[in-house]
């Protein structure tokens, strides 16, 4: 052969493709080659082994297995189980998803608010508490949406009090609501109090008094200032401190 070319092992002519070990993100099957699915996928094309963990994974979900497919999770590295619980939730099972070590919790929040695990956002708020819960937003309440980050009126402090209190769990939402006047987060505070007065109007109203702050007291020469700063982040707030309370 001519030796100013590579000879043909060089040149990587293999018909039989590399079989590196990943997560499926959106695949369509092309076909089996050597003991392996030739699949496309988002990331490109890629020959997924028959013995990947994945494949027996989906397979025992397939077929209502949903133990067994469990005790496959630990083949999985905890840097993978993001694609891993959004491969379970393409597969209708992401309550399967919540124990995953490696799963952030905005997304285990997320996956518990979308599929109604009430009891697995319990253990979260009660693991994470509202530090944890405002480490995923800051308390803006801003999300990613198609168009980037997309900001909304509420926090997600509000929208896991608003679920819960939805399933009946006054008493974790009165809890949720005091620790956020203790830890200076009012605003959320008064939302989650006016939810409240539904359902506990004596409490609640409480809650909302110390949110909103005490009224202005006037006098011909002077204005007593409150003891605390009053909480105007939110329009309402001043309306309903001088007028409704």
């Amino acid at each position: 052969p001519n030796d100013s070319q590579p000879s043909l092992p060089h040149r990587c002519f293999t018909l039989t493709p590399p079989t590196i070990p990943m997560t499926l993100n959106h695949p369509v099957v092309l076909g089996y080659q050597s003991g392996s699915l030739l699949v496309s996928t988002v990331t490109g094309i890629c020959a997924i082994p028959l013995h990947h963990p994945l494949l027996r994974i989906g397979a025992l979900i397939a077929a209502g297995q949903h133990a067994k497919a469990q005790r496959w999770f630990d083949a999985i590295p905890p840097s993978e189980h993001e694609s891993l619980a959004f491969f379970l939730d393409r597969r209708g099972a992401a309550d399967l998803a919540m124990g995953l070590s490696g799963l952030s919790l905005e997304t285990q929040v997320d996956m518990a608010l979308r599929y109604g695990l009430t009891d697995a956002l319990v253990d979260l708020v009660d693991t994470y508490g509202l530090e944890g819960l405002r480490k995923i937003d800051m308390g803006r309440g801003v999300s990613v949406g198609i168009v980037g980050s997309e900001e909304h009126d509420h926090s997600i402090v509000v929208c896991v009090g608003a679920y819960l209190l939805s399933e009946g769990r006054m008493q974790l939402v009165k809890e949720l609501a005091e620790e956020c006047l203790e830890e200076g987060c009012r605003n959320e505070a008064f939302v989650l109090g006016s939810l409240l007065m539904s359902v506990e109007a004596a409490d609640a109203k409480k809650l909302v008094e110390t949110a909103v702050g005490p009224k202005l007291e006037k006098d011909e020469n002077s204005i007593v200032i409150p003891i605390f700063e009053a909480s105007n982040d939110y329009p309402v707030t001043s309306l309903v401190r001088e007028n409704i309370l």
